[in-house]
């Protein structure tokens, strides 16, 4: 009786096996499409074998739970070039939208200095003529609204990128708070009383649009996941998580601080957090100094050779541009000087129709400036310098998606769902299904038999 009791029940746990591993892979049939859903496998263990007497009998199938297949060191590899990714295509994006401003489209530093240079020449063969004249003053003012507009374009994408600081500092602390919660959810306790491959997989994606927004370093405790930044300071710790905060600094723009009060902005690296911030305080205040030394160098330069020559009435020429004190402001803030034609410094002996000095004038855009380039050198220099970032970036962008590609591919065929094979394992735990059933049915009936036998009553 004893016998058939343990076989009854050795049944009993096959049917449970079988039909745990039926319905992981029923549900790994209906989320074969889900995004971010991890494919489920049922994990069986063999019991202790019962000893009775001399007599050996296997102890049946344990169902130890259902398990989502995941590679944690892949996950890693993924975030991290996620979090490239997204600092790649931060920048890319906001030096694709600067590169308007640096394009031959008539306004640009390049095409008004060559008109300036081009109305110094004209001058030159018609020092008294008033029209002439006031062709190189508004020759001059298109020059000094393009450095001006220039130089307003480098803010413009230096206030994007400080605005970008705040909002990807608002999406860190939503998500931190989200994973926080998934993590508490997560406890050994809970686990042990249920499935968790859905909050798995919920956290998994919540980990990845961080790891987008920000570099991340992930390690495994029992309290499930901590996550900090590049430089350590905690963001999730089991079921807590810090949040990061903005202030405004002594440069007008927005600073990190995390959660001991500490600014951390400079130590931030990748996500859409880490390539704002080097866009807006390195990238563009390098692009700044370039332009800023053209047009200060450009408009001293052209002072120096007004001062040499005398205008229409006879004076000594004047400041032909004024720029600020400060030469950190010089592109935002160069302008006209002169208020009329007549002022601008034609003759080298202050005689009518004396055309000496406009050389002078002309020299400043063939000769070197102090930096050691001409200023159309110095301005092409520039030009190339914003259009290689900008390549580069693209360039890294792609070689980074197709790295990105091959990872979530490679992902996919160790923790995605197989149709075919699904549907193979579905066959194969059906047939271990109805092989448990009749086990069960066979004891039950022989269970019958014996317990009929003690019954039976002869006449």
């Amino acid at each position: 009786m004893g016998g058939l009791l343990a076989s009854l029940l050795t049944g009993v746990q096959a049917l449970d096996a079988s039909q745990a591993a039926l319905d992981a892979t029923s549900n790994n049939i209906a989320n074969a499409n889900t995004p971010g859903y991890t494919r489920e496998i049922a994990d069986f263990s063999e019991n202790a074998e019962n000893v009775t007497g001399p007599d050996v009998t296997g102890g049946g199938v344990t169902l130890d739970g259902i398990e989502s297949v995941r590679d944690e060191l892949l996950n890693l590899q993924i975030q991290q070039q996620t979090s490239e990714q997204g600092s790649v295509n931060t920048q890319s994006t906001l030096l694709q939208q600067l590169e308007t401003y640096f394009s031959s489209n008539g306004e640009d530093l390049a095409t008004t200095m060559s008109a300036f240079s081009s109305s110094l020449a004209e001058l030159s063969a018609n020092p008294d003529d008033s029209s002439v004249r006031q062709s190189v003053l508004s020759a001059a003012q298109n020059l000094a609204q393009s450095f001006n507009t220039t130089a307003g374009g480098l803010t413009t994408a230096q206030t994007d990128a400080d605005q970008q600081v705040t909002q990807t500092v608002a999406q860190i602390n939503s998500l931190t708070q989200q994973i926080a919660q998934l993590n508490s959810q997560l406890t050994p306790s809970v686990m042990a009383s249920q499935n968790g491959g859905t909050i798995e997989d919920q956290r998994d994606q919540d980990v990845q649009q961080l790891s987008q927004l920000v570099g991340i370093s992930v390690t495994q405790s029992s309290d499930g996941e901590v996550i900090t930044t590049a430089n350590g300071s905690p963001l999730v710790m089991g079921g807590q998580s810090y949040n990061l905060q903005t202030t405004t600094g002594s440069d007008g723009f927005q600073q990190v601080i995390d959660s001991n009060g500490n600014n951390i902005t400079s130590s931030i690296q990748g996500g859409q957090l880490g390539g704002a911030i080097q866009m807006r305080d390195v990238i563009v205040p390098g692009y700044f100094v370039s332009l800023n030394e053209l047009a200060d160098q450009l408009a001293t330069a052209v002072n120096s050779a007004q001062a040499e020559g005398y205008d229409a009435n006879g004076n000594q020429g004047q400041a032909f541009f004024s720029v600020p004190a400060n030469s950190s402001d010089a592109a935002a803030g160069i302008s006209v000087a002169l208020t009329s034609g007549s002022q601008i410094a034609a003759s080298s002996d202050g005689t009518s129709g004396s055309n000496g000095n406009v050389a002078n004038l002309s020299a400043v855009f063939t000769n070197d400036l102090p930096s050691g380039q001409t200023p159309a050198d110095a301005y092409s220099n520039l030009v190339f310098q914003v259009g290689n970032d900008a390549s580069n970036t693209s360039t890294q962008s792609s070689a980074i998606g197709q790295s990105l590609l091959q990872l979530t591919n490679q992902q996919s065929s160790e923790s995605g769902v197989s149709i075919d094979e699904e549907t193979t394992n579905l066959i194969r735990y059906q047939t271990a299904y109805e092989a448990a059933a009749r086990i069960v049915s066979t004891i039950q009936a022989l269970n019958t038999v014996t317990l009929d036998m003690g019954s039976t009553q002869s006449y």
